[in-house]
């Protein structure tokens, strides 16, 4: 639990585009176009609380391949589960990391990005690295946008925060609630945890 609210925080900005074609578009254009999109939904002032969520839970659900991501957060233990299992996991997956960004997205205090380089490690994959920083400070938070291309199309898989990977810290997180309670255990508490900020 403890490596995701150390991830969270930095990763209020942390939303990719997957809607553009990947041959028309570079990673590190998307990521910039994406981005100011989000910063354009947190700063405007005539839309409520209850719209900017649903414009920027939006973006999420549309520019991450959560099943790409629930694959690596649970690993060898993605092939042990049943489909069903998988599908649930997919599903409350989405609406905790959903709901987590939200909580530090509706947290935004003037922080803008910078867009450092562009990598691409392997054919179909490529790392955008960009920096946050917190206004009127000399806060500078390294975020590393791991991007995946399926077919024409790029989507997010994983982000590195100061060398800290979000699909590693979950994935030891849920390993370990697996490993003590099985993966319907990890499920019914996750479901808790998706009840109890519905609530």
């Amino acid at each position: 639990m403890k490596y995701r609210f150390v991830l969270i925080p930095a990763l209020l900005l942390c939303v990719l585009s997957s809607v553009t074609q990947a041959n028309d578009v570079a990673p590190g254009k998307i990521v910039k176009d994406t981005v100011d999109q989000v910063l354009f939904v947190l700063q405007d002032a005539s839309l409520n609380e209850e719209k900017r969520k649903e414009l920027i839970s939006n973006l999420i659900k549309e520019r991450i391949n959560f099943k790409d991501m629930s694959r690596r957060v649970l690993a060898t233990n993605w092939k042990a589960a049943t489909e069903e299992q998988q599908v649930k996991f997919i599903t409350l997956f989405q609406h905790v990391l959903i709901n987590t960004y939200w909580i530090r997205m509706n947290q935004y205090s003037g922080e803008h990005v910078e867009y450092i380089t562009v990598t691409s490690d392997r054919e179909g994959y490529a790392s955008v690295d960009t920096i946050i920083v917190k206004n009127n400070s000399d806060i500078h938070i390294p975020i590393s946008y791991r991007m995946k291309r399926f077919v024409d199309v790029w989507f997010a898989y994983d982000f590195v925060v100061e060398s800290l990977s979000l699909v590693q810290s979950y994935r030891n997180e849920y390993n370990a609630t697996i490993k003590n309670y099985g993966v319907d255990g990890l499920l019914d508490l996750m479901q808790q945890e998706v009840d109890s900020y519905d609530a």
